[in-house]
């Protein structure tokens, strides 16, 4: 204090106002939101006043917290999050127009379906050519026998033999038509074991109509419009014939053709 004038000496004001300054804040070297700082000429600016009342920090998300970004927001596609309709069982198809969509299906799903189908189709193809040419052969033989003999027999008339033909060459037609129906019997049971080995391969793959349930098919000459079936029993699961399967067969295996034909 300036003894000179009376006046207090501000200097000495704000030295003794330091000393008694927040030692925390000091150590600190910020003021703390709490405190009040000296801003000069010995006012005072008190951060908690009424008329500047802090606002509160923004709150951070946490680090798993999504991002509110509005393309997030919208709704996934309908094809993504829809179950895929169960397919019918193969086994219970007794129509065409059911077997036809559901071999139209397994086409579309399975991706190994068409080199399967041709494989067996080319294989099938093979060994018809093979057994024709095979019984071909047997005629031409027979053909060649009976050509030798007749030569043969003419060669020895001419020169006035009496011998009798060699042993062999006295077959008859009915000797060779015997043969021919061996060789027939033959081809039909190598046929039958290739068309068995083609069904259990055609079930495999699930092709209707080939797999069909035993309790679906009933012997020829059944009534199956006098059999009761449930209300709720499916209508592409009806009963048929042996014969009316056998069709189906036939028609199912002319489509697979139609739709793999090179």
């Amino acid at each position: 204090m300036d003894a000179s004038n009376g006046q207090p000496d501000l200097q000495s004001i704000l030295a003794t106002l330091a000393q008694y300054a927040n030692p925390t804040a000091s150590s600190a070297g910020l003021p703390s939101q709490g405190s009040d700082q000296v801003v000069g000429h010995g006012q005072i600016y008190s951060h908690n006043s009424s008329e500047n009342t802090p606002t509160p920090p923004p709150t951070l998300p946490f680090p798993n917290q999504r991002s509110h970004d509005p393309r997030l927001l919208r709704p996934q596609s309908r094809t993504a999050t829809a179950s895929p309709k169960p397919m019918i069982d193969p086994a219970s198809i007794t129509t065409w127009p059911e077997g036809l969509r559901c071999v139209t299906k397994i086409a579309q799903q399975n991706a190994n379906f068409a080199a399967s189908i041709k494989k067996m189709m080319a294989d099938q193809r093979k060994h018809e050519m093979q057994w024709y040419a095979s019984r071909q052969n047997l005629k031409q033989t027979q053909a060649n026998r009976i050509s030798s003999s007749a030569k043969a027999a003419s060669i020895l008339q001419s020169l006035g033999s009496v011998s009798q033909p060699a042993p062999g060459n006295d077959r008859s037609e009915a000797d060779d038509q015997a043969e021919l129906a061996e060789y027939d019997r033959k081809l039909y049971t190598a046929q039958t074991s290739m068309e068995e080995a083609m069904t259990a391969e055609l079930k495999a793959l699930g092709v209707p109509f080939f797999g069909t349930s035993q309790h679906l098919v009933v012997p020829d000459g059944w009534d199956v419009s006098k059999e009761q079936l449930p209300e709720d029993h499916p209508k592409w699961s009806k009963l048929i014939t042996d014969s009316e399967l056998l069709t189906l067969r036939r028609k199912m295996v002319s489509h697979l053709e139609d739709m793999y034909k090179d």
